[in-house]
């Protein structure tokens, strides 16, 4: 579908149809940048897929910081110099 920005005051809206907004949910939404253009996110709608992603990004960032602070422990450090790697114990990645 294409169309033309409308003109309002200083600046330019658009006109979104009313089987979209409804198909949507869209009464909040949220705009992103993207490479191709700009994409409209309804804010109140919980089980986007965006909204997901995010959420999947918080706990990764989450986790690189529990296994930064596990890393610097005087105890794992002195642990991984005295043993070499076929001698960790491979049952402690399934817990």
């Amino acid at each position: 579908m294409v169309k033309v920005l409308t003109k309002v005051g200083n600046s330019k809206a658009v006109i979104i149809p009313k089987k979209m907004i409804e198909n949507f949910s869209l009464n909040t939404y949220s705009l992103e940048e993207t490479e191709k253009g700009i994409l409209i996110i309804p804010s109140d709608n919980k089980n986007t897929f965006q909204q997901k992603v995010i959420a999947l990004k918080a706990q990764k960032n989450q986790l690189y910081k529990r296994m930064q602070k596990e890393s610097e422990d005087k105890e794992t450090i002195q642990y991984y110099k005295q043993n070499t790697v076929d001698e960790i114990d491979l049952d402690i990645i399934e817990e």
